[in-house]
């Protein structure tokens, strides 16, 4: 399954490609540009926006509506309604669902913060954007909020 945020949900779309999850984000901000983006390329539409998942219906096309505001509900419901299964670390790059490559250390040196250098063995980038990443101690928080979501999906009838 294809999925698709609005602008609207573009820090969720960015934890669910943390999970290693591809998602698009729309670019478009009119809801008929939003509806022919999303119809055209039939992916499922997640939206915080009631009217523009009203109107999607309407013109036969999935969509989910999030009506949550924290992260990790958003995240649970996304994962309870659409039977995902995340995996963090994710292997696809957070800004443009690239792959993630690994690549020798001595070709990020002069590209990343000398500290982040010396710190680190292993790093990745983008094959899309060439986004340079490394797992660095945000990953903890990453897979706090995921267990957090995960367990909470369990909950949602």
């Amino acid at each position: 399954m294809k999925l698709a945020a609005d602008n609207m949900l573009t820090k969720l779309a960015r934890w669910i490609r943390l999970g290693g999850i591809s998602i698009e984000d729309v670019p478009y901000e009119s809801d008929d540009e939003i509806i022919n983006f999303v119809k055209k390329r039939k992916e499922l539409l997640l939206t915080s926006d009631k009217q523009l998942a009203n109107r999607s219906r309407k013109r036969k096309f999935s969509v989910l509506l999030i009506k949550d505001q924290s992260i990790e509900k958003q995240l649970a419901y996304v994962i309870k309604e659409l039977k995902l299964k995340p995996k963090v670390p994710g292997n696809i790059c957070t800004l443009c669902n690239g792959k993630l490559e690994k690549i020798s250390k001595r070709d990020v040196k002069e590209i990343i913060p000398k500290a982040v250098y010396e710190k680190h063995r292993i790093f990745y980038k983008c094959s899309k954007c060439g986004k340079i990443y490394w797992r660095g101690t945000h990953l903890e928080r990453i897979k706090k909020v995921y267990k957090k979501a995960i367990e909470l999906s369990k909950e949602i009838d």
